[in-house]
């Protein structure tokens, strides 16, 4: 849950401690196993085995704006809350968003995404008061949290939902469709039931909107409406086609596990929905590609239990394992527990699609994750 919803809720219900190695060095460079000799990604020719670094400890969430040249993730402040930050590329110095702005959310604030343009930025923030404390607004588990939009400075905020203040609502994980007119995101409609396995993770639906800027530059929801399949289930928003006319989710409306989430795709015109992900493994964090195939997390052939970065073709077919996160040299560097590869924003992507920046969780019990630079190997020009 997410960026990252599932794996961050599951933090909540579980006593499970997968700790990072406590004596790896920071950054870290290694190389995975090559798992499917061949195979390419983002650009013909290139592909597994990756190389991989750490470009932020501590930190999740990551989305890159190539207009404004900047990474924005979430990292917990001094103050024990989640704040966004952005950051140049090289990872050096980075900025708190929306410090000193009397608009700007004060409590937790998350997830953040960038509009194609680099003009604002949408994210997930805590309400300014509600029973308990900002634990179950961490993002990804989004709690008494609303829809939010900012400046790309921070200097300005504007809230476009306003869920109930009850421990059944909440939001997570917005996404901009590539042509900035769309914004989806996740509500909660049902809190989670941990001894209930039709509703572990609680019920959720897939809301989009037309994404408006008046004239004075405020922007605003316009023609909000529910894309996820009807019913109780657990649904998560994934990512817009390049074309912005599909995205793809994950959801559990089939099979009501939440263990078995799958993944799907749903045409926006038509409210067509086909299912891509076959067996009965744990999926998630759908993403397209800038070649448009589909990047996602799941455990399949993870006798660990961990999750891997995998690709398929729009259609689902030719399914890809791209990283091996769980295994041989990687596992001991994560000191033989399990870790989760999750979220890799299409935006993500170098120009010349050789690597990539993505979320790796690395311990469920806190939610402790880092965003790695992953670098594909490339044969030719």
């Amino acid at each position: 849950m997410t960026t990252r919803f599932s794996t961050r809720t599951l933090c909540a219900c579980l006593v499970l401690s997968i700790v990072l190695c406590t004596s790896c060095a920071h950054p870290f460079r290694h190389r995975a196993p090559e798992p499917t000799p061949g195979t390419s990604v983002g650009r013909p020719g290139c592909g597994p085995p990756i190389s991989y670094q750490v470009f932020q400890r501590d930190a999740f969430g990551a989305d890159w704006s190539k207009a404004k040249d900047l990474l924005a993730y979430n990292a917990k402040g001094s103050d024990d809350l989640y704040h966004i930050y952005t950051v140049k590329p090289d990872g050096v110095n980075p900025v708190q968003l929306g410090v000193g702005s009397p608009t700007y959310p004060q409590r937790t604030t998350g997830t953040p995404v960038w509009s194609p343009s680099g003009r604002f930025i949408a994210f997930v923030a805590e309400k300014a008061d509600h029973p308990g404390n900002s634990v179950p607004a961490t993002p990804g588990w989004g709690s008494y949290s609303d829809l939010w939009v900012a400046t790309a400075d921070g200097s300005h905020a504007w809230q476009l939902t306003n869920v109930a203040t009850d421990k059944d609502h909440g939001t997570i994980i917005p996404e901009f469709s590539p042509d900035g007119r769309l914004l989806e995101w996740t509500e909660r409609t049902k809190v989670p039931k941990i001894l209930n396995p039709n509703r572990f993770a609680g019920y959720w639906e897939i809301r989009v909107a037309n994404f408006d800027v008046g004239q004075d530059g405020t922007p605003s929801l316009s023609d909000i409406r529910t894309v996820s399949p009807p019913g109780d289930a657990f649904n998560e928003t994934g990512g817009f086609s390049g074309d912005s006319s599909s995205l793809v989710f994950t959801s559990d409306y089939e099979n009501r596990n939440f263990w078995h989430n799958q993944i799907y795709r749903a045409d926006l015109k038509s409210g067509a929905i086909t299912r891509l992900t076959k067996g009965d493994s744990y999926n998630e964090h759908p993403r397209y590609t800038p070649d448009g195939q589909v990047l996602w997390m799941t455990s399949t052939n993870n006798p660990s239990h961990g999750t891997d970065w995998w690709t398929m073709s729009p259609d689902g077919s030719n399914p890809q394992r791209l990283s091996d996160f769980n295994a041989g040299d990687n596992a001991r560097i994560f000191g033989h527990k399990p870790v989760y590869a999750t979220t890799v924003q299409t935006a993500n992507w170098s120009a010349d699609r050789s690597y990539f920046y993505g979320d790796v969780e690395t311990n469920l019990l806190n939610s402790d994750s880092v965003i790695a630079r992953v670098s594909l190997t490339c044969h030719g020009s």
